[in-house]
């Protein structure tokens, strides 16, 4: 969950290029920040408490300068947010400097046998054992590469390690175990980082590092090798794949808000991804002996909505698993089919849940928007969402992109399976081809709807968010949108669940969001309709998303407005209403929108 990026020049001062990088991925984290410079005069740390936007300007990073550099942007795991804490680390001797992305399991038994040894630590962190390690190694004569190779044999867990030595200072080394890692390399530097986002448009071409591999980078050339054997790897460039132009906010004050506006541009491209690759995912999901669908935090509520769909229309019930709980619950066995939806492509739960199921001899189906991400190559196929760069940390218009793939998904297994007449499809398919345009033509109205149920509602510091069917799903979403970003509590969870001991804590004080399915679902409607009578009854505080008669109106305190031309037109449009209530009501209570305490966009830790 934190962000690395490293730098090698031909000679060139790189500092503000260092710092640019880590900027672009302070989504990843934003505890603190820091850099490690090599400039002939010794490794020069400068780091602080803060993301790498808070530190620009107030001198931590002014006046550096360097031609080689390791940066990074921290969520805090081991140890709190402190200073000493921030990385990078250095050895004993200062000649090591280090950062790192993951956990490291084994870092109390090491660190206790390295002050045996008598090393003095200054964080921590379990980091910093990898810096002291690197320095034993390299005194007791070990080459740079060796003595880091090593030393990561030493260290249990999970990481991406950078790493920079004084008396190389046209070098760096990094490498990798269930931590993302890409080389980038431009006209005048060689880049190591996190994310391709790093890279900007300045590193056209490519070079992913997988699992057990350490790479040596020097100006304009990387070689791969194998840490356990230190056997030499052959790996081609390949062309940077997607959107990773730096995204600016423009004249919108905060990132979410411009994600959000983009919504119908990221429905439109998800919408007009291959339809080939659609229709050979949903072949391979009919041929399974068994589907799961699996993913964390938003995607594991597309996934669910994605699960309720082709329950409906395919007729194939696909159990949902979070991805931290699958392995365990599971026995995977060979024609097993696991779908993993990861916005990133990074997410470590959800990979480590494709991985079992492949190693058992299934197959791994992924919705991802990174298409050279960690999980866009390992799966058998992938389908791409094409949302673009996302940089808010909470999932606006990528969750929406997810749930349209996940629908064309659901949508062809209908037709192939059968599961559909020939008129059903074509009027779903209809339906879904038409969301950009009902999208930018309610988007007005639930906007202002929302900012205006945000103001009605602001004291209210408990709710429920309830629905039925997809919209079980939708409201789940809503749920945990509205508490990422608040910090108050919601909790999501299926209508009919209500009356099963949680209906005890409605009061004047618990706010409870209804999402209503148009009056087309029927028995699905008058059932979710029951819950809103239970709540009213107890006197809750009452919201209701979705299209109700003026008579239905009078019995809620405020609505949030939807057409109710269909069932997956709404539930779509009620997702956009979960992100506009959550955003509007953080702004009230003046919230850090776009960075939320104690989060990060990708999870690449246990």
């Amino acid at each position: 969950m934190c962000g690395i990026v490293g730098m090698v020049t031909a000679g060139r001062d790189m500092a503000a290029d260092l710092v640019g990088g880590i900027r672009r991925l302070e989504y990843r984290g934003y505890d603190s920040s820091g850099v490690a410079l090599l400039n002939g005069k010794g490794i020069i740390v400068a780091k602080d408490i803060g993301g790498p936007s808070d530190l620009v300007g107030k001198q931590t990073f002014d006046g550096l300068h360097g031609t080689t550099g390791i940066a990074h942007t921290r969520w805090a795991t081991h140890g709190g947010v402190t200073r000493k804490n921030a990385h990078p680390h250095l050895s004993c001797d200062g000649q090591v400097a280090v950062v790192h992305n993951g956990v490291l399991s084994n870092y109390r038994e090491l660190r206790a046998a390295l002050e045996a040894r008598g090393h003095t630590f200054r964080s921590e962190t379990d980091t910093e054992v990898f810096a002291h390690l690197v320095e034993e190694k390299l005194k007791g004569g070990l080459a740079p590469r060796e003595a880091i190779r090593a030393s990561a044999l030493e260290v249990e867990g999970t990481y991406a390690f950078a790493v920079v030595i004084h008396t190389h200072p046209d070098r760096l080394w990094a490498m990798r175990k269930e931590s993302p890692l890409v080389v980038g390399f431009g006209a005048d530097r060689t880049v190591i980082a996190s994310d391709p986002l790093a890279l900007a448009d300045a590193c056209p071409d490519v070079l992913y590092l997988d699992d057990g591999e350490l790479v040596e980078v020097a100006s304009g050339s990387a070689e791969v090798f194998k840490i356990a054997t230190g056997a030499r790897v052959d790996r081609s460039r390949r062309r940077l794949e997607g959107d990773f132009a730096v995204p600016e906010r423009g004249a919108y004050p905060h990132f979410m808000l411009k994600e959000m506006a983009e919504a119908t541009l990221a429905v439109r491209a998800a919408l007009g991804s291959d339809p080939d690759a659609v229709t050979r995912g949903a072949e391979k999901l009919l041929a399974a002996k068994r589907v799961f669908f699996t993913g964390m935090g938003t995607a594991y509520h597309m996934a669910i909505f994605g699960h309720q769909l082709v329950a409906q229309w395919a007729k194939r019930f696909c159990p949902v698993v979070t991805a931290d709980e699958l392995p365990g619950a599971v026995t995977f066995e060979p024609g097993d089919l696991v779908l993993g939806v990861s916005q990133s492509g990074e997410t470590y739960d959800t990979l480590r849940a494709i991985r079992a199921a492949k190693a058992a001899g299934g197959v791994a189906l992924g919705i991802v928007n990174v298409a050279g991400s960690s999980m866009a190559r390992e799966c058998d196929q992938t389908l791409l969402q094409g949302a673009g760069p996302e940089i808010a940390v909470l999932a606006t218009k990528s969750a929406l992109s997810q749930a349209v793939v996940a629908a064309r998904l659901a949508l062809e297994a209908g037709r192939l399976s059968g599961g559909l007449t020939a008129a059903r499809h074509a009027e779903l398919a209809a339906e879904l081809a038409s969301l950009p345009a009902l999208l930018d033509e309610w988007r007005p109205q639930i906007e202002r709807d929302c900012r205006e149920a945000a103001a009605r509602f602001l004291g209210l510091e408990k709710w429920f968010f309830l629905g039925r069917g997809v919209f079980a799903s939708v409201a789940q979403e809503g749920a945990l949108k509205f508490k990422e970003v608040t910090y108050r509590h919601a909790e999501g969870m299926a209508a009919g669940f209500l009356k099963h001991g949680t209906i005890s804590l409605i009061d004047g004080e618990m706010g409870t969001a209804i999402f209503v399915p148009p009056a087309s679902t029927g028995e699905l409607r008058a059932m979710t309709l029951y819950a809103l009578e239970e709540v009213r009854s107890r006197g809750g505080p009452l919201l209701a998303v979705g299209a109700l008669s003026e008579s239905e109106r009078r019995h809620v305190d405020a609505v949030i407005g939807m057409p109710g031309k269909g069932e997956l037109s709404d539930a779509f449009l009620q997702i956009v209403a979960g992100q506009y209530l959550a955003y509007y009501t953080a702004k009230a209570l003046g919230r850090d929108i776009d960075r939320p305490r104690a989060l990060a966009k990708s999870v690449t830790v246990p």
